[in-house]
């Protein structure tokens, strides 16, 4: 029997709520053929030091080692993890799969990472878990491994990408098995009341959400919140986001409906939360999904859909239906900077769908990504007057923000953007230097961010927090001063608001942008700002960016790296 370990690697300071489905999908995918034991050590919930790691393989004995690196920005831990398994388990084989395998050369050369499985994991990995069997789990002859599709691995010192390989498209949709998983690791902090930690992190004061709360079903209210797929994959390719998967793939939605069941029947759920990349895109099985949970008397929410295809008769729809809440990347309000990210959308679109919310009492959030080539304090303030111009009409609805600065993650055009424009070294070692800075960073943070903009970093500092309360400021004006203090003064964020907004919007944008600057880099730097914006010939760093980054990528020539000749198509997509 082959024995196979699996682990999911920390992706943020705090275990996420999101189920680990991925490897639910590896231990029901592999073929059962291959007689195959495979157990599941969660590392994101449990964090266990690395030698209690260590003694949980010793005690298990693989002879695999499969990791799950969903995100690229893990990769500091994935290298910790990997080098001490190859230290004290030379001989185990150890298997990535996931988006971070997008960087599979630098993994290869730096990890202890023998292959990187690409894409969907059937039937890639179970074609390679049948060649290790025939090659008795050895290493020493690499070239027996170049037929089986969709792995990459280190062959004559380089690494070698064997091409895309069909995938199973039935595996790839499966659902994440709650009674499967339950056997390996805590299955409640998957599986729990609302509100849960999504709607903690997203709705801040208890008024608040005591109002979200009361717009559930009374029946639902005390019942658990899990997590469906009625989808995967997305219509749009975004500039910053990155994927394996080609296309868009919606699962048969009698399965998803018997599924819903089972959990209502086994778990006492009553909210679904849709966690998909873009839920709603194919209206004939979304309206019979839709149909469904109104008939069940559910509570649910799309955590992401399209902004673009967010009708009036939707959001009617929808919320008669029971749904709560929504999201959708909106990123921006400026045209300019939307055809930049490529997002296929226009402002009007975004500002209809924040529209129909608020009439409809769906609870959604304002957020952008800032900070893209072509970016300029114009563009901040025209995304910042147009998000205003569509907040909630009723004040007690949750009003919640975010303003991300972009992070330039391997396999999009930002990142080869940044890497054209040498914001990333040239060589391996630089690129790997990047990948590890970016570990448990906040992206509403400055630090990580690579600056793509004709402004100096230090006076891009303040976006982010004038973003969020200039639309505080905006809230505060539509709903009066002192209705917002009588609703809202327990929240620390309107408390600052409160005081901000009484400063002319000149006034308090300038004063904000240089105490960001003293905040980040000291006086000493607000000093030096000073000396560099009044001495010294402003020149531009950049061209004025006005079109989608990857087209712009295409007309800069770029050197492939020798190490990088057979992964570089990796960094594209699909």
């Amino acid at each position: 029997m082959t024995k196979i370990l699996l682990f999911n690697i920390p992706t943020a300071e705090v275990a996420t709520e999101y189920p680990p489905v991925a490897l639910t999908r590896v231990m029901e995918g592999v073929d059962p053929a291959l007689n195959c034991d495979i157990s599941f050590i969660n590392l994101d919930l449990d964090r266990p030091p690395f030698e209690e790691i260590k003694e949980k393989i010793a005690a298990y004995a693989p002879h695999i080692i499969g990791i799950s690196g969903i995100l690229t920005p893990t990769y500091s831990y994935l290298k910790q993890l990997s080098n001490f398994i190859r230290m004290h388990f030379p001989h185990v084989v150890q298997v990535m799969g996931g988006e971070m395998a997008v960087i599979a050369n630098i993994i290869l050369s730096k990890t202890g990472i023998n292959f990187c499985c690409i894409g969907e994991s059937e039937p890639t990995f179970s074609n390679l878990i049948r060649r290790l069997q025939e090659e008795n789990f050895k290493m020493d002859r690499m070239s027996a491994y170049k037929d089986i599709k969709g792995i990459v691995f280190m062959l004559d010192g380089v690494s070698h990408f064997t091409g895309y390989e069909i995938e199973n498209r039935e595996a790839s949709l499966r659902q994440f098995n709650y009674k499967l998983a339950s056997r390996f690791t805590r299955i409640e902090h998957y599986i729990h009341p609302m509100p849960g930690q999504y709607f903690r992190n997203r709705i801040s004061g208890k008024n608040k959400m005591d109002y979200f709360l009361d717009q559930l079903h009374p029946h639902n209210r005390n019942k658990n919140m899990a997590t469906v797929f009625t989808s995967k994959g997305c219509v749009a390719k975004c500039t910053f986001c990155h994927r394996f998967l080609k296309g868009y793939q919606v699962n048969e939605t009698d399965g998803v409906i018997e599924y819903i069941e089972e959990l209502r029947r086994d778990f006492d759920v009553g909210m679904i939360m849709f966690s998909e990349e873009n839920f709603g895109s194919d209206v004939k099985a979304t309206n019979k999904i839709v149909e469904y949970l109104k008939s069940a008397k559910l509570n649910w929410a799309p955590t992401a859909t399209r902004a673009r295809t967010f009708t009036e008769e939707t959001a009617r729809s929808w919320r008669e239906a029971g749904c709560v809440h929504v999201n959708s990347g909106l990123e921006t309000a400026s045209q300019k900077m939307l055809d930049v990210m490529e997002k296929k959308t226009s402002v009007e679109n975004n500002l209809n769908y924040l529209n129909l919310c608020s009439k409809h009492k769906i609870f959604t959030v304002i957020g952008t990504v800032m900070g893209m080539s072509g970016e300029t304090e114009e563009t901040i303030r025209e995304s910042i007057d147009n998000f205003a111009s569509a907040l909630p009409d009723d004040s007690m609805m949750p009003i919640e923000f975010y303003a991300n600065y972009v992070q330039a993650i391997p396999g999009t055009p930002v990142y080869e953007y940044a890497r054209r424009q040498g914001l990333i070294g040239d060589s391996l070692e630089a690129e790997e230097k990047y990948m590890e800075s970016l570990y448990c960073i906040n992206a509403e943070e400055l630090e990580h961010y690579l600056n793509f903009t004709n402004y100096e970093k230090e006076e891009v500092a303040y976006w982010s927090p004038y973003f969020r309360l200039e639309l505080l400021a905006a809230f505060i004006r539509k709903h009066g001063y002192y209705k917002v203090v009588r609703e809202n003064w327990t929240q620390r964020k309107f408390r600052f608001a409160l005081v901000y907004v009484l400063a002319p919007r000149e006034v308090r944008r300038v004063m904000l942008k240089y105490m960001m600057v003293v905040k980040h880099y000291g006086l000493e730097g607000l000093f030096k700002l000073i000396k560099k914006k009044t001495i010294k010939n402003h020149t531009s760093k950049f061209p004025d960016v006005v079109k989608s980054l990857r087209r712009v990528n295409r007309e800069i020539p770029f050197m492939v790296r020798q190490d990088d000749v057979s992964t570089a198509i990796l960094r594209e997509g699909r």
